[in-house]
């Protein structure tokens, strides 16, 4: 009796070391696909300068400016790196594009665009995902910067009417897009 219980508690013990191990491994894993993610993507972020409805309304002027005055380079780019080079080219123009909304709109608040990194937290868009993290983002903040924020994915294109994104890798895609799938690779082994 105490030989089979002791065997019954280290099956348990083992079986319970081996799950920790599969888990362990495929957190790792989808761990590093979300690393490359966020390597992969290029955000766009405009701040509002406050919570008025005046200011929201003039944050989204600006923000289809801004997306209106994006160069094809950057939709287009075969590379994250190719995106932000394009990014960093078309600097001027975003901020023109920028304070020429604002005036536009009879506003006295400056713009100021820049690309840099920033830490956003984990996003669900309803048809994709965004694990949290730092991202190099385009940034676009009106005035004080003290309101509601938008922001979308510039690179793979996301948030360009007509755009179709798509990952370098079919993790990454599966991750992003929901498509993620969690599987024991001893189970699919058995399973054939």
């Amino acid at each position: 009796m105490k030989s089979r219980r002791r065997k019954v508690l280290e099956l348990g013990v083992g079986l319970g070391f081996l799950l920790t191990v599969v888990l362990t491994l495929g957190l790792s894993w989808r761990q590093s696909v979300a690393d490359r993610v966020r390597s992969d993507t290029i955000r766009l972020h405009v701040l509002a300068n406050s919570d008025t409805i005046e200011d929201q309304l003039l944050k989204l002027k600006v923000r289809d400016a801004i997306l209106e005055a994006l160069p094809a380079s950057v939709t287009e780019a075969d590379t994250p790196q190719q995106a932000v080079h394009a990014l960093k080219n078309a600097l001027p123009a975003l901020q023109y594009a920028a304070n020429r909304a604002m005036q536009g709109a009879h506003s006295g608040q400056t713009a100021v665009v820049r690309l840099e990194e920033f830490d956003f937290d984990a996003k669900n868009y309803g048809t994709f995902a965004l694990p949290g993290g730092t991202y190099t983002a385009l940034r676009v903040e009106l005035g004080a910067a003290q309101g509601h924020n938008w922001f979308c994915v510039l690179y793979p294109a996301l948030c360009v009417s007509g755009a179709t994104a798509e990952y370098p890798t079919k993790a990454e895609n599966a991750l992003v897009f929901g498509r993620y799938e969690v599987r024991l690779a001893l189970l699919d082994a058995l399973q054939g």
